[in-house]
């Protein structure tokens, strides 16, 4: 489904989630492999529950979400800022690596958020959650750093039940690569529409104009009429998000879904665009992009390769640590 039939689909009742948690479950038990953390964390977001307990799970989510709000962004904003400043602001090199600055701005927020660390590694290599294609030796790494975070979680942590710390880990987890994709596509296609122009010679929309989820699936409660076309009982319904891509901003919004599963982080995210939005917009300097390209991921759609070369090659900026 596409465009206004995708959001209709979404916000309507006769749709579940996908039985994503059932099938991972099934996974382990078929494949005799240990993914108790990865359904522990899975079975704490609301995103694939339906019912009583997805209002449940949605109120922890969202009191989680709320608690210290603002010192959380006034501590993301600052490093944020440091980690932009510093990449395109003052450094000298001519030849800048956009994803790991995008993947640094994430990560930083995502600590402030949950309060832990990000996970050790490459993070153009670190297994999504979200996939229903990993092989055996991706879920048990996976599996491995969701343990490791369980653990770092305990330890920062000690007095919580591990219901909170699931909450943490899963926060971390569940916005990572969204939030990664649509920065760094968003990103890419704005520095694409500037040409020649210096990045504060127009300011980033008020929301990302890209989605690093192209889709997320429904299922069929009924037989019923969508869109014009017949549907089954229990068929997957696959709405495209990124065909709102380019669509007024009252649109775009819905890259955060609607109805029931409207995304809780939604606001938070958006503090995140509008920050980096603010530091570019007092960047004196041009950037090209030289390369980009997608990583092989069957849920998001993430820079495996983004980079730029930026004119002038150093700009200090008043106001900024060096």
């Amino acid at each position: 489904m596409l465009g206004d039939d995708a959001i209709g689909v979404l916000a309507g009742s006769g749709f579940g989630v996908t039985p994503h948690v059932d099938f991972i479950a099934a996974l382990a038990d078929r494949l005799k492999i240990d993914l108790s953390a990865t359904l522990t964390v899975m079975r704490h977001l609301p995103l694939w529950i339906d019912g009583p307990q997805h209002a449940e799970l949605r109120r922890k989510v969202a009191a989680f979400l709320a608690e210290d709000r603002a010192a959380k962004l006034a501590r993301a904003t600052t490093r944020i800022r440091h980690v932009v400043v510093r990449t395109l602001g003052t450094d000298g090199s001519e030849h800048v690596d956009l994803f790991r600055m995008v993947s640094e701005v994430v990560d930083l927020f995502m600590e402030e958020l949950t309060g832990l660390p990000r996970p050790e590694g490459d993070p153009s290599c670190m297994p999504s959650i979200f996939s229903s294609n990993l092989g055996v030796a991706a879920r048990r790494r996976l599996e491995a750093m969701l343990k490791q975070q369980f653990v770092q979680a305990n330890d920062l942590f000690p007095n919580e039940p591990i219901e909170l710390h699931a909450l943490r880990v899963g926060q971390f987890v569940m916005g990572r690569d969204a939030l990664i994709g649509t920065l760094g596509l968003s990103l890419h296609h704005h520095l694409a529409s500037l040409g020649e122009q210096k990045v504060n010679a127009r300011r980033l929309p008020s929301i990302p104009t890209h989605t690093g989820l192209p889709a997320i699936g429904r299922i069929s409660s009924f037989a019923q009429t969508v869109a014009g076309c017949p549907v089954s009982a229990g068929a997957l319904i696959e709405c495209r998000l990124d065909s709102l891509a380019g669509r007024p901003a009252a649109d775009r919004r819905h890259f955060f879904g609607v109805g029931p599963h409207l995304c809780l982080g939604r606001p938070l995210s958006l503090a995140l665009w509008e920050c980096v939005a603010d530091v570019l917009a007092e960047l004196e300097i041009q950037l090209t992009t030289t390369e980009f390209a997608l990583a092989q991921n069957d849920v998001f759609d993430i820079p495996l390769v983004f980079t730029a070369r930026k004119s002038p090659p150093s700009r200090l900026l008043s106001g900024y640590p060096v």
